[in-house]
């Protein structure tokens, strides 16, 4: 009697945390939303998907949208800024690529590039070297979310319930 009971008791206990952890994350077409934490305190959404040659992340923090490429090929200089041009349907427009060891960082600072975005299908970053092609499908609802994502959560603070840990959910 015993052994079921206590069965009970510790699905009960557990799947809460289980559930909790699913919500990290969800997919939406080929993305996948995520929130990320430093400790208890929330720091970013990220919306991102891998093509076959780079990994793609866009990533909203208080400082604004910033685009993250990543490749296991690249060999860039850390710490350089690569000149690149964004292209995304009518717009386009100049901006710097941060380099780390195998990925750049650009900040997307230019609104109406943002807008059409969420309808070009490919984002194109022209580098000196080559033309990288960022398959945009879905991303109009993804990036509607990524933002929904960063303003839900940037707002929740443990002031409310200090004893309860946030409910982060993408």
């Amino acid at each position: 009697m015993r052994a079921p009971i206590t069965l009970s008791l510790t699905l009960f206990l557990t799947l809460p945390g289980v559930a909790w952890a699913e919500d990290q994350a969800i997919a939406l077409g080929p993305w996948t939303i995520a929130t990320s934490s430093r400790g208890d305190k929330f720091d970013r959404c990220t919306m991102s998907r891998s093509t076959t040659d780079i990994d793609v992340s866009f990533i909203r923090d208080q400082d604004g949208l910033i685009l993250f490429l990543e490749s296991s090929k690249w060999r860039l200089d850390r710490g350089r800024a690569y000149p690149v041009t964004l292209v995304a349907g009518p717009r386009s427009v100049d901006a710097k690529a941060a380099a780390e060891t195998k990925g750049v960082t650009i900040a997307l600072t230019n609104q109406p590039l943002n807008e059409s975005m969420r309808t070009a299908h490919v984002l194109e970053v022209r580098g000196e070297g080559a033309t990288l092609r960022v398959p945009l499908d879905g991303s109009s609802a993804a990036l509607s979310r990524l933002e929904t994502c960063f303003v839900k959560n940037s707002r929740q603070s443990s002031d409310t319930n200090p004893f309860v840990a946030p409910n982060r959910k993408p």
